[in-house]
């Protein structure tokens, strides 16, 4: 018994702690850059709509959004690369933090000017300073925690970036309502405009918490001192992608792991005709929807991460990518909720077409902010909730140990030069799933009688299962067993 009792203490001993003051440090810093990212992102969007009078061209606001948000991680990943590679990382985390409280300040002045061009300007800096602090942020991780706890604090970075994109989401949305009169349907240029202290304070106050943080990140040294500056990123960009696509193991691992963030972005933009087309809910119960999917990804990279039990577990890859075929096929299943004669009337007058619907006392329906749409109370929504949180805790599961291998598994001197590489496969992906999935919803060619032949929703997430067949059987047979020995994957993806 004292035998046991003293290799059970031995073996407390020489595991590592994960919560030490760098994780603590990374951790804090990067919730808050993710934190403010969609707070910022979700705080001018309707703030932009209502400037420019477009508000009817909600698709056309969140792809130019999008487009600004996601360029830079395309145009600037050489350089991101380079720097966290050249110089000590705790210098780079500190800086991009540096930057942010600049860019908050830059853009109070840009809401403040109602200038939406410059609104856009000010977006495209902040995705760009998280340009450098992404493959900063993951290539530092190695040199905090150790190799057994990897995976666990993956988990635990996906699950507080899901935090993170819910808060700051929400966020947004509160700090447009509290600075905005008549906030369902304000003046032109007034979204923002009333107390707009409030949301000034806040994002710039979210940057100081997060630059506070990074000072207690510990140095890092420089893993390659003697790199050379990138005259022509898209060149060094090239070469990144080449060198990434040499280190055939990591280079699979890189392309499993973009697909998920490519099929999330598929998902994401899905959701919202899931919601408002099948399940006929008003726009506010379409964030119920994304809160499900994103709670689910925060469990899952967390169980992910419980699960790996010290190493780095690929076997759960096939098995997320087995879910998230599940799920995806059980979404296509989800009972539709057949809107109410209001709803067809509504939906007649807003398509330009008179409704021919007319009540029982002879007098055309009208409609009324109460009933635009079915409550979201229905079997079929609710439905929809539950699997798509199946859905997030099967993504979960795919790809924390994709990424914890990305890490672990790069060779010191380049990591961050394949991390950058990884982060322009991964917005790559989510860029072409996004068109992908207004081609499949709206394409450009019309059927007999010009009517739309475009795929519905569920159809949609139907198609989204049937892309990701391949995924489960490569990663089934390139990785082993769950709670195997993790070598044996790498030889076979090899």
């Amino acid at each position: 018994m004292e035998a046991s009792l003293i290799q059970k203490n031995a073996t407390e001993t020489t595991t590592p702690p994960l919560w030490t003051k760098g994780f603590i440090a990374l951790l804090i810093t990067q919730f808050m850059v993710a934190l403010n990212d969609n707070i910022f992102r979700w705080l001018i969007i309707p703030i932009g709509k209502w400037a420019i009078g477009w508000t009817d061209k909600t698709d056309q606001i969140r792809m130019i959004g999008s487009l600004a948000f996601v360029l830079p991680f395309m145009l600037l990943a050489s350089y991101a690369g380079y720097a966290c590679d050249r110089y000590n990382r705790r210098y780079v985390l500190i800086w991009c933090k540096i930057a942010e409280l600049i860019i908050m300040l830059v853009g109070t002045a840009a809401i403040l000017s109602r200038s939406v061009p410059f609104m856009l300007v000010t977006l495209f800096l902040m995705a760009s300073q998280s340009t450098f602090f992404s493959p900063a942020k993951y290539g530092s991780l190695p040199n905090l925690v150790a190799k057994e706890r990897i995976s666990e604090a993956n988990g635990y970075f996906s699950m507080t970036t899901m935090i993170a994109c819910i808060g700051g989401t929400g966020i947004g949305g509160i700090l447009f309502a509290l600075t905005t009169l008549n906030h369902e349907a304000p003046t032109p240029g007034e979204g923002g405009m009333y107390h707009w202290q409030i949301w000034s304070a806040t994002i710039v106050g979210v940057a100081i918490v997060g630059l506070i943080s990074s000072l207690f990140i510990p140095s890092i040294k420089a893993a390659d001192p003697n790199a050379k500056f990138p005259i022509n990123p898209f060149s060094q960009t090239c070469k990144d992608l080449l060198f990434l696509f040499r280190q055939r193991f990591l280079f699979w691992i890189a392309i499993l792991s973009a697909f998920f963030w490519g099929l999330g972005a598929l998902a994401q933009v899905n959701i919202d005709k899931f919601a408002t087309e099948y399940l006929h809910v008003s726009q506010e119960y379409v964030a119920v929807l994304v809160v499900s999917l994103s709670l689910g990804l925060a469990l899952g990279a967390l169980l992910a991460g419980r699960l790996s039990r010290g190493k780095i577990e690929l076997g759960l890859v096939p098995i997320g990518a087995l879910f998230i075929v599940s799920f995806c096929t059980l979404l296509f299943f989800t009972p539709r909720v057949t809107p109410s004669a209001s709803d067809v009337t509504v939906a007649s007058t807003l398509d330009g077409v008179p409704s021919q619907n007319v009540a029982t006392d002879g007098a055309a329906l009208q409609p009324t902010s109460s009933d635009a749409v079915s409550s979201p109370i229905t079997f079929g929504f609710i439905f929809g909730a539950i699997s798509l949180f199946l859905l997030g805790i099967s993504a979960g599961l795919y790809d924390v140990p994709l990424l914890a291998t990305l890490q672990m598994k790069s060779p010191p001197e380049f990591r961050c030069r394949i991390l950058a590489a990884y982060n322009f496969c991964s917005f790559a992906a989510m860029a072409i799933f996004s068109l992908l999935q207004g081609v499949l919803a709206a394409p450009p060619i019309h059927g007999v009688g010009g009517q739309k032949i475009g795929l519905s929703a569920t159809q949609i997430w139907l198609f989204c299962a049937f892309i990701s067949v391949p995924v489960l059987v490569y990663s089934y047979r390139a990785f082993p067993l769950p709670f195997k020995n993790a070598a044996k994957g790498e030889t076979q993806v090899d």
